[in-house]
């Protein structure tokens, strides 16, 4: 349904500046260069619950009416599944990225940033697929280059300096 990536913005500069979820966008570069925007988490919990709606509806309604004699194994198995989209649905609420400003008294935002997957591309992953996260950054776009799945082996981290001016 969405692809994620948790972003973390550090601001040093005086001025304020604008951190909108809605302007990132992922590229499939194997894929003919097709480009995904972001998609806003309200839109996702809007959707989200549209489902459940549909779904409770789908199962009390319909599939218990049909079948009465499945009427507790039905209502268990729509139990778990409202589970699974009420916990989704609280992660979207709670850990997405939202529009901010930030300055000098406001200096981060984090959040998840969702993408679709919509897409005769995505799916399970057969091989490796390689991305390009974009973020404008005021007259500049800031890209970051990754592959998915990562390819096996070591993990290498590196050190920032202590240094605030590097």
């Amino acid at each position: 349904m969405i692809e994620e990536d948790n972003s973390q913005f550090q601001y040093k500069g005086d001025e304020q500046f604008e951190v909108q979820q809605n302007r990132f966008s992922l590229e499939f570069t194997k894929h003919f260069q097709i480009v995904q925007t972001s998609l806003d988490p309200d839109y996702l919990l809007k959707t989200l619950q549209e489902n459940v709606d549909d779904l409770t509806d789908e199962v009390e309604r319909h599939q218990v009416k049909k079948h009465p004699e499945q009427k507790e194994q039905k209502e268990t198995e729509l139990q778990a599944r409202l589970k699974d989209y009420t916990e989704m649905m609280d992660f979207i609420s709670t850990r997405a990225l939202r529009p901010t400003t930030l300055d000098g008294s406001n200096s981060s935002a984090s959040g998840w940033v969702f993408f679709s997957i919509k897409n005769k591309f995505v799916g399970p992953w057969r091989r490796p697929e390689q991305f390009v996260l974009r973020l404008p950054v005021e007259n500049l776009i800031v890209e970051f280059p990754f592959p998915l799945p990562p390819e096996p082996g070591k993990v290498i981290l590196r050190h920032r300096p202590d240094d605030q001016n590097h």
